[in-house]
Order: C-alpha cells, then structure tokens, then sequence
C-alpha cells in the first residue's frame, strides 16, 4: 500500500437539505493536493456565480492509502493521455 492524496469538495446550497459532494483522483504528495485544491474551489465557485447560485465551499485533502496497481494504472494513462496530446500541438 502506499499513500496518496484524495480531493473532496463539499458545496452546500440554501433550501436543499443534502451537502453535494464531488471527489477528485488521487495525488502522490501533500503539495499538489493543496495546488489543486485551491483551484478546485476557485472553479466551483466561478460555476456557481456564472449560474447565479450561492454556495458555500468546502475543499479537503484527505490522505488514503491505495494498492500500488492503482497507481501504475493511472501512470500509463497520463503517459497515453501526453501522448496523444502531444500530437495534437503544431
């Protein structure tokens, strides 16, 4: 096992009883969780402005630990996902 990052973002909304929730893969280290984080909660809530909602905003970094198959899994995609869009750049 080894340890990641997992992003949870919880948005609560006036008149709807639940709390919405929305979770983000997982990050290597502490660091890279925070930078998307704050990104994170910066892009709900422009949504949510554009839209004309109020929100309230709650973003977490919560250390998990995951099977190490995951994360070769995940590493093979980026590289395919780099791959194909490295083609697509003129």
């Amino acid at each position: 096992m080894v340890k990641i990052w997992f992003l949870l973002a919880l948005m609560s909304y006036p008149n709807i009883p639940a709390i919405l929730y929305k979770g983000f893969g997982g990050f290597l280290t502490l660091e890279e969780c925070e930078e998307k984080r704050i990104v994170t909660r910066n892009q709900i809530r422009e949504i949510e402005t554009k839209l004309g909602r109020i929100a309230y905003i709650e973003t977490y970094c919560l250390e998990v630990e995951a099977f190490e198959s995951q994360l070769k899994k995940k590493e093979k995609l980026e590289k395919k996902n780099k791959t194909n869009n490295s083609g697509l750049r003129t």
